[in-house]
C-alpha cells in the first residue's frame, strides 16, 4: 500500500494551499522557508556577516503568493548598508541597516495638529512598549526602534520589528477612527473601496442584520437569552470576517464582541440589549459614513499570537457541549447558529496555522454560500437544494492538509469522513475531525 501511495505521488502533484482573502492580517502564506532562512541568518551573524544575515532575515518575511496590489516589503542593498520599506496596513516602516545597527521608524502624524489627549496617549504608550518608542522629530510624531548589532540574532530583530509595525498601524487606525485622518502621515498608500463595492457591502450588511432579526422573532425572552447571544455574536463576527471593516467600525465591533465576554456583573439580557442596539446603529448607518470605514492594504506581520491546537480543540469541545445541551432541550434553532459561530470565533480570536485557517474558512464559506456566490465563487453548498459540492469540498480539505503532511506526519486528510446529510451533520463531523488534527512535528 505504501508503495502504491509513493508511485501515485510521483504523478499527482500536491494540491496548492488555499489562502483565504478574508479576515484580519495576512492574505498570503508565510514564507515556507522561514525556519531555514532564520538558520541561515543566525549562521551569517555568527560569521560576522551582519548585512548578509539581515538579507536572510528580511527574505524570511516575504510572503508566498501574496495578492496585494502593493508589495508588502521592498529591500535595497549596497556595499555598506541595506534599506527596506515594510508595509503594515495603514503604516509604513522605513529601515536602514549598517554593520553597527538597525534603525527603523514609522511616521504617524503631525504634532501640531494632534489633540492633547493623543499626545498624552503616546507618552503613556511608551511605558507599555518593550522595544519601540514614540518621539517628536521635526514636528512629526514618530515610532522608532534602534538595535545594536553587536549580539544580534534573528529573534532579536523579529520581535522589535513586529512591535513597531503592529503598533504604528494600531495608533494610526485609532486616530483615523476617533479624529481627523488628514493629520496622519504616509497614509496615501491605502486603497479605498470604490462606491459600487461599498454600496454592495452596505446592502449585504443590512440584509444580514434584517435576516438575523427575523430569525429571532418569538425568541426575545429571558428563557432564550443564550440563543439570542449566539445569533448576535455570530452576526458581528461574520461582518468583521467577511466584510473586513477598518477604523471606527472595526474598533466598535471589536469592543462589542470583547465586551460581551467581560467577567462583569451585567446580566446576559443586558448584554444582548447592548448588542441589539449596536446592530440597530449599523442597520441605519448611511452609505457615505459606511464607505469611509473600508480600505485595502498590505500586511507583513500577523496581529495574532500563534495558538496551540489544544486551545482550539478545547474551545471546540466546549462549544459542541453547548450544542448537545440545546439538542437535549429541543432548542434546534440555535444549533446551526452555534456551528456557524465556532469557525468565525476561532478565526477572530486565535492565531492559526495556515492549514487550520483554510479549514475554518471552508466552514464559513459553506454556511455563507450565497455571499460567496455573489462574490463570483463557485458555491460549496446550495442553500436552495440543500446539497453540498462534495468534490470541491474534498479538494479544499486536501489543499489545507496535504501540503503540510510532510512536516506534520500525523496530519490526515479527513474529507472521506465528513457527513453530508445536512448542514448540522456536516458541522458536527467537521469539528470532530478538526479537534483531532495532529500538528505535532516529527
Amino acid at each position: 500500500m505504501k508503495l502504491f501511495d509513493a508511485v501515485r505521488s510521483w504523478f499527482t502533484p500536491l494540491p496548492i494551499p488555499y489562502v483565504p482573502r478574508y479576515g484580519r492580517g495576512i492574505h498570503a502564506l508565510p514564507n515556507p522557508q522561514e525556519r531555514e532562512l532564520f538558520d541561515e541568518a543566525s549562521e551569517a551573524f555568527v560569521r560576522g556577516d551582519i548585512l548578509g544575515g539581515y538579507e536572510y532575515f528580511l527574505s524570511s518575511l516575504l510572503h508566498e503568493g501574496h495578492h496585494d496590489a502593493l508589495p508588502h516589503l521592498s529591500v535595497e542593498r549596497d556595499e555598506d548598508q541595506i534599506r527596506f520599506r515594510l508595509y503594515q496596513g495603514s503604516a509604513i516602516i522605513h529601515g536602514i541597516i549598517t554593520s553597527e545597527s538597525l534603525e527603523a521608524y514609522a511616521d504617524v502624524a503631525l504634532l501640531d495638529k494632534l489633540h492633547v489627549a493623543i499626545k498624552r496617549r503616546f507618552l503613556e504608550r511608551n511605558f507599555q512598549l518593550t522595544y519601540a518608542r514614540f518621539s517628536q522629530n521635526n514636528g512629526v510624531i514618530r515610532l522608532s526602534i534602534r538595535l545594536d548589532n553587536a549580539t544580534i540574532t534573528p529573534q532579536k530583530i523579529f520581535f522589535p520589528l513586529r512591535e513597531i509595525a503592529l503598533n504604528a498601524d494600531f495608533e494610526k487606525e485609532f486616530i483615523a477612527s476617533e479624529f481627523d485622518e488628514s493629520i496622519l502621515l504616509e497614509y496615501d498608500h491605502i486603497l479605498k473601496l470604490d462606491s459600487e463595492r461599498a454600496s454592495h457591502l452596505h446592502s449585504v450588511m443590512r440584509q444580514w442584520i434584517g435576516e438575523t432579526k427575523q430569525s429571532l422573532i418569538g425568541l426575545l425572552s429571558n428563557d432564550n437569552s443564550g440563543m439570542v447571544s449566539f445569533s448576535y455574536l455570530a452576526l458581528l463576527l461574520q461582518i468583521d470576517y467577511l466584510l473586513m471593516p477598518r477604523k471606527k467600525l472595526a474598533k466598535n465591533i471589536n469592543e462589542k464582541i470583547n465586551g460581551y465576554f467581560l467577567d462583569d456583573e451585567k446580566m446576559t439580557e443586558d448584554k444582548n440589549a447592548e448588542l441589539e442596539n449596536y446592530l440597530n446603529e449599523l442597520e441605519t448607518m448611511d452609505i457615505d459614513a459606511f464607505a469611509t470605514q473600508f480600505y485595502k492594504a498590505a500586511y507583513t506581520f500577523s496581529p495574532y499570537e500563534h495558538a496551540l491546537h489544544d486551545e482550539i480543540a478545547s474551545f471546540i469541545d466546549e462549544s459542541l457541549n453547548k450544542v448537545r445541551w440545546y439538542k437535549n432541550n429541543r432548542s434546534h434553532y440555535v444549533i446551526s447558529v452555534i456551528y456557524r459561530y465556532i469557525a468565525l470565533y476561532v478565526l477572530y480570536n486565535y492565531g492559526l496555522h495556515p492549514s487550520l485557517r483554510a479549514l475554518m474558512h471552508l466552514h464559513v464559506e459553506i454556511y455563507s454560500s450565497d455571499f460567496f456566490k455573489a462574490e463570483g465563487e463557485i458555491p460549496l453548498y446550495d442553500s436552495k437544494t440543500r446539497t453540498f459540492d462534495r468534490h470541491r469540498i474534498a479538494m479544499r480539505v486536501a489543499s489545507a492538509i496535504e501540503p503540510y503532511a510532510e512536516r506534520y506526519k500525523a496530519l490526515r486528510n479527513f474529507a472521506d469522513d465528513l457527513n453530508y446529510d445536512d448542514l448540522d451533520h456536516f458541522s458536527q463531523s467537521f469539528y470532530l475531525q478538526i479537534k483531532n488534527l495532529d500538528y505535532t512535528e516529527v
